[in-house]
Parts: structure tokens; sequence; C-alpha cells
């Protein structure tokens, strides 16, 4: 066999060898609990919102967001009821998974100021085709880094959520 052949049926072993790569199409929606009604959409919303899309857009996925979402009480649901138009949009919109960032301001939410930093975090990742739950995790207000730098905390739990995008 030439040398040219051997490169085609190497570059052929190699390609069915190697992982297959994907970009998925990804919806995400920030849910807070615990503010008082009426309130204006914390920082630290802004800056979970902005660290999903950033870290997802970096890794080569396709990202789209629903506004953020203020609920007074958390609810036990795996998906809160006021949640499920997002999802459906989601759908529609041709979403392989739809993220959940609820961040949960109970406790903190008495001061009713724009710079609270969440008691907990949970996020869940949803397969849409089938629908269910493929990770869930939440982590506590001290669960901090080195320098209790948000932005870093946020990316960095982010970050884990990726491996999971394999999980269907």
């Amino acid at each position: 066999m030439s040398s040219v052949k051997w490169g085609y049926v190497l570059v052929l072993i190699l390609f069915l060898l190697a992982p297959q790569i994907f970009a998925a199409n990804i919806s995400f929606l920030v849910i807070e609990t615990g503010i008082r009604e009426g309130s204006p959409v914390n920082e630290s919303s802004n800056l979970w919102e902005t660290t999903l899309l950033d870290v997802f857009f970096d890794a080569g996925h396709i990202v789209s967001n629903a506004p953020i979402m203020s609920l007074p009480n958390p609810q036990g649901k795996e998906l809160p009821d006021e949640a499920r138009e997002n999802l459906e949009d989601a759908l529609r919109g041709g979403a392989d998974f739809f993220i959940v960032a609820l961040l949960d301001y109970q406790g903190a939410a008495a001061i009713n100021s724009p710079k609270l930093k969440p008691q907990e975090v949970s996020l869940r990742l949803f397969s849409t085709n089938p629908y269910k739950i493929v990770y869930e995790q939440s982590y506590s207000a001290l669960m901090q880094s080195p320098g209790n730098d948000e932005l870093a905390n946020a990316k960095r739990i982010v970050r884990m959520i990726i491996p999971h995008l394999g999980d269907r």
C-alpha cells in the first residue's frame, strides 16, 4: 500500500476512534428566591447569568437565556411551575439542555440591597430529549474560594456542569 493510502486509512481510524465533539444548544434560566416583591434584579443574579452564558459559550456551545425570574419562596420541585413556560420556549427553540440556577437569598432579603449574595445556589441540568434531570448540585454560601471572589467561584462551579452534557 502506498503512503497516501496509509495516510487515508490512518485519518479514517482516528476519525472513528475520536470522541464525538458536538456543540449543544443550551438555554438558561436564573431564578431568585427569597427576594422581596418589586426588588430590582440582584447583582449576584446578573453575575451568575453572565457566568453561565460565558462558560458554555467559551466551551463551544450555543447559548440562550430567559430573563431572570424572581419567586417569593423557594419550592421543593425540581422545576418551579413558573419556569415551565421558559422550558417550553427552550424546547421550541431547539434546546438540547435547559439549565436552571436557583439563587436563594432567604435570610439576607430583609436588607433589600442589590448587593446581596445568595445563601445557596442550586444548579439543575435538564436534558430535553428525553426530558429528565441529568445533574443537580447545591452550593452553600460557605463554599468560598480564597479571596472570596464570587466570579471565580461561579466560574469554577459552572464548569463542573460541562462534563455532564454527555450523560443524557
